[in-house]
């Protein structure tokens, strides 16, 4: 009897909490390291995706900037990626936005 009053009672909520979704908490405003010469203007106000780079020799806890397309435009620069880098390997789900001055909003999705 009791574990179905249990069950009853969080359905509704797990039922909200499925259309319910939290926005993005901007973690980093930084800047792109390595770029290619026209990478900033091309991306003005576009969404990027970040990606894990766990080969690259110059830094292990390299993160990747792409265009959602999959083009490489630079990276975080190594030690704002440091504690990036440890939240991605456990699973954090991350995306950037570059803004039109040329800076790189980095937000983590909860």
């Amino acid at each position: 009897m009791m574990l179905g009053l249990a069950l009853t009672a969080a359905i509704p909520s797990a039922a909200l909490a499925g259309r319910i979704r939290p926005e993005p908490i901007e973690v980093l405003d930084t800047y792109l390291a390595n770029p290619p010469p026209d990478s900033r203007a091309q991306v003005a106000g576009q969404s990027l995706r970040l990606r894990r780079v766990h080969d690259w020799r110059f830094d292990p806890a390299a993160v990747a900037v792409e265009t959602e397309q999959g083009q490489r435009l630079g990276y975080l620069p190594p030690r704002q990626a440091e504690v990036l880098s440890r939240l991605m390997d456990h699973g954090a789900q991350t995306s950037a936005r570059a803004t039109g001055s040329g800076r790189i909003r980095v937000l983590l999705h909860l």
